[in-house]
């Protein structure tokens, strides 16, 4: 008995053609049509590209035709009568084409045009049967996990088409998008694969496939669904049901398995007595491989290559500043409260935080509950509005029975997520301490009404971390929950099903650090721990678990400010990695040994040096900036 099979199309297009080598007594290419597929079978996923041939039926659906030397012709391919498919003449491949074509439905052959555009059969073939035998044999299937680049055309240079390659070298055949489905194509892909542009060629990609098992070895050394047996049955469950698990676990968070990889160019299989020496071997061991880069000549057409090394100016680490006081607030407001020079008081905040005073206030701000514009009057309307807003959106949710909610799985199932979170957040402050406390059943409160407030992406654990540090300090529900939204719109992306967020994030960071720390950087690749999955919680929650309570707040009142350039978040992580380079480049430190070390460093981290250290490399990157990788200033904003 024949294997069942586990097996879903996840992307299907017709209408796309592929240019096939013909063998090298008939020469050129053949044109066919087809059609594209993405497949999950067995948990493993394939790219599945199927000639397509249908042949007329009492002339009810004919293909669609063109004309060739003054005889009408039909290209097969995946569409119906009713597709919107232009005339082959219209799509122009790069050579001349071998095409299957069908002759009133009697007659099936491979035609091709040369190069004075005079037609050239190569022979008909006296059945269907023979026909379809014949054309199958181009029918091409890759699994994912085999791909190591793929490359897309530039916009508006003909049609949409897509090249792969696979990691032994060998290309697929070019597929040529005739009737749209090439973005979808591209994003289907990146679900299974992380693709990571090089920095000089955009159009250019390196993929990546997941490690199941780094991943889950990392989330349980860093404890991200907590210490509990349920907890680890969670970490396991995520791989096997992620879809259904996705609404009720942190998998909706953690449901991406790609081991996002950096690009890097292809190395030369020239021989050594063949290379030139052009760097030397004590610069490498000195800087690390990864600050060498190669990159093309645009002024040469003889194929040279202009071999550089990245050289980073002085480091200096200024001292912090001191906290924004009530005094220096008054200077920046009018008779009527409205708060000027914005800028100016952002700056500040950067340098030396709100003083503990303050926060209540400006943190309103800060988050886009309150409008630095507002005068005392606007703001009392405002709140007085927001605070009808919350609690019409709080009763929505209250006043469903429980007879209701055996009805409504997905509030069924968000309300116990928030439950269960809710007990286990920050049980060790005073504020949270006691079971049954007031403070808890607000912070179950407002997490339940930002699920109303917010129906798509609703609660994803590590949310309450977010929201708890908020309201103990606004000491208030509607603001505390406005002040949250708030944080939520800035960061929402770490929590959507997609995960297009945290893997941006960390594929940014690897890029960052193999810059910054190359020599580190070759420590973790040797080490298996490139991926960075250790990072995962700090930018999840924003560092919330890593540095002491106190801590925290003017960390993210740092973040809040949005300077001094974008994802300053990502040099804090480089400036922590730094700090600890010594430790994790111990040769005895491996894959394990990094995950725990990291772990350990939780509540342990010291904010002042860091920021300092994270703002020396920011103004290390912005003095050179001009000479820094494209990725790099994309990364930053300094392209801007």
């Amino acid at each position: 008995m024949a294997e069942s099979q586990d097996y879903q199309d996840v992307y299907e297009q017709g209408g796309v053609f592929i240019n096939a080598k013909e063998d090298e007594q008939n020469g050129g290419d053949i044109l066919l049509g087809g059609t594209l597929y993405i497949t999950e079978m067995n948990n493993k996923r394939y790219i599945k590209w199927i000639v397509y041939h249908e042949p007329d039926k009492n002339n009810s659906e004919k293909d669609d035709t063109y004309t060739l030397d003054g005889e009408s012709s039909s290209v097969l391919h995946s569409h119906s009568r009713d597709d919107s498919l232009s005339s082959v003449n219209e799509y122009q491949p790069i050579d001349p084409d071998w095409t299957l074509i069908n002759n009133g439905g009697q007659t099936v052959a491979f035609l091709k045009v040369d190069k004075d555009g005079k037609k050239m059969q190569r022979g008909s073939l006296s059945s269907e049967a023979e026909a379809d035998e014949e054309a199958a044999k181009y029918n091409i299937s890759v699994e994912i996990a085999e791909l190591d680049l793929m490359k897309r055309s530039k916009r508006g240079l003909g049609w949409p088409n897509v090249t792969l390659w696979r990691k032994d070298g060998s290309v697929l055949p070019t597929f040529h998008f005739h009737d749209k489905g090439c973005k979808k194509f591209i994003k289907t892909l990146k679900m299974y694969a992380y693709a990571m542009p090089f920095p000089k060629d955009p159009y250019t990609f390196r993929l990546t496939q997941h490690d199941d098992n780094a991943l889950t070895r990392s989330f349980d050394e860093l404890q991200l669904f907590g210490s509990s047996p349920a907890a680890n049955n969670d970490t396991s469950r995520l791989f096997k049901d992620s879809s259904d698990f996705a609404l009720r676990s942190f998998s909706r968070v953690t449901n991406f398995l790609q081991n996002i990889m950096v690009p890097s160019e292809h190395s030369s299989n020239r021989p050594a007595k063949e290379t030139a020496q052009v760097v030397s071997e004590d610069l490498i061991e000195t800087i690390g491989t990864s600050r060498i880069q190669i990159q093309p000549d645009e002024t040469q057409t003889n194929g040279f290559e202009v071999i550089t090394c990245a050289q980073l100016g002085p480091r200096s680490e200024q001292p912090r500043g001191l906290p924004v006081t009530n005094a220096l607030l008054e200077t920046h407001k009018d008779e009527e409260g409205r708060i000027h020079r914005v800028d100016e008081l952002m700056w500040a905040i950067f340098h030396g935080g709100i003083d503990p005073t303050l926060r209540k206030e400006l943190w309103k701000y800060m988050l886009k509950y309150y409008d630095w514009n507002m005068t005392k009057q606007e703001l009392a309307d405002r709140r007085r509005a927001k605070e009808d807003d919350y609690y019409r959106m709080k009763m929505q949710w209250k006043s469903i029975d429980e007879d209701q909610q055996k009805r409504f799985a997905l509030l069924r199932e968000r309300k116990n997520l928030v439950e269960k979170d809710v007990i286990r957040t920050d049980r060790t402050r005073m504020f949270y301490k006691e079971d049954g406390n007031l403070s808890l059943k607000l912070l179950f409160d407002i997490l339940m009404t930002y699920c109303m407030h917010n129906f798509d992406l609703g609660y994803v654990q590590g949310m309450s971390d977010l929201l708890s540090p908020l309201l103990e300090v606004l000491e208030n529900e509607v603001d505390a929950f406005w002040c949250f939204v708030g944080y939520m719109d800035l960061v929402h992306h770490n929590f959507e099903a997609n995960q297009a967020g945290m893997k941006r994030q960390l594929g940014e960071l690897r890029v960052l650090l193999q810059f910054m720390e190359p020599q580190l950087w070759d420590h973790l690749d040797e080490k298996e721990s490139a991926n960075v999955y250790f990072c995962f919680r700090w930018l999840l929650i924003h560092f919330k678990r890593e540095f002491s309570y106190e801590d925290i707040q003017p960390l993210w009142e740092v973040l809040w400010s949005g300077l001094p350039c974008c994802n300053f978040h990502l040099l804090i992580c480089v400036a922590i990695l730094e700090t600890e380079k010594h430790n994790l480049m111990k040769e005895e430190c491996g894959f394990t040994e990094i995950l725990k070390h990291i772990n350990e460093l939780a509540g342990n981290i010291n904010l002042d040096e860091t920021l300092r250290k994270a703002y020396g490399i920011y103004e290390q990157l912005s003095a050179c900036k001009q000479d820094l990788p494209d990725s790099v200033k994309f990364i930053l904003g300094f392209n801007e």
